[in-house]
């Protein structure tokens, strides 16, 4: 009895940290940060903030705390994102643009995973 006690401790010790991991923010590492202009319809010239972030996501499931328009790609492992309720598998390699308005939210499948994300902002 006192051996199987002793597991069921050692197995609850092992699985609260890990249920802490799976609650914490999604946080970015910067990889650029910058301004350009892009044309507009008409021609002139728009000032745009540009931001490059990497995710290194392990094991987890939240939603990325970005608003705006922005380019997602896929560096490894393997994602199911969730945009506004559809759901949709990607792999190493792939890319695809997020609305204004719309938010992402992912699921690591398999252990590690790590997304770049392209966000332009009107200055």
């Amino acid at each position: 009895m006192g051996r199987c006690i002793a597991t069921i401790a050692a197995l609850v010790a092992l699985a609260v940290p890990w249920a802490g991991a799976m609650a914490q923010a999604l946080s970015p590492t910067p990889v650029f940060e910058g301004k350009t202009t892009v044309p507009v319809q008409d021609g002139a010239p728009q000032a745009v903030h540009v931001s490059v972030q990497s995710w290194r996501i392990a094991g987890q499931e939240g939603e990325l705390p970005l608003r705006g328009f922005y380019v997602a790609h896929l560096l490894s492992g393997q994602i199911s994102t969730t945009i506004d309720g559809q759901a949709m598998e990607h792999l190493p390699g792939d890319y695809w643009t997020v609305k204004v308005g719309a938010s992402m939210r992912v699921k690591v499948i398999g252990e590690v995973a790590v997304l770049e994300t392209i966000v332009l902002a009107k200055q």
